[in-house]
């Protein structure tokens, strides 16, 4: 059986290359306290499946939520390009909540799990 690649760890290591990001998260934190934070999320759903039942190419979304005290755009800008030098696309928008300055990347991109290519949608 054809394993899917795991885009949670290649999500991890892509936000811990953008090294203004202070801490990383798959969770909202009980406290606010280190700034900037990136909380992920991965997404996906099969794309190509041969006659055997194998996966063989997966549509992935990742969104990452920027939070931080002062503004995130550099920081946004760095996270997509980064995601950009492995093949995904994406868009950043502002969604500034109370006193936090937010900024939701999503990018997404079919990834082939044999070859580990990454194809734009």
């Amino acid at each position: 059986m054809m394993e899917r690649v795991n885009m949670k760890t290649v999500t991890v290591e892509v936000l811990q290359a953008v090294t203004a990001i202070q801490k990383i998260a798959t969770d909202y934190p009980s406290t606010w306290n280190t700034f900037p934070l990136a909380i992920y999320r991965t997404a996906n759903k099969p794309h190509q499946i041969d006659s055997l039942g194998n996966e063989l190419q997966t549509d992935w979304t990742i969104t990452v939520e920027l939070y931080g005290d002062k503004s995130q755009t550099s920081i946004a800008e760095s996270v997509l390009s980064t995601f950009g030098t492995i093949g995904f696309s994406g868009t950043a928008k502002d969604a500034n909540t109370a006193d936090l300055k937010r900024i939701i990347v999503e990018v997404t991109a079919v990834v082939d799990n044999y070859t580990k290519y990454v194809f734009k949608k």
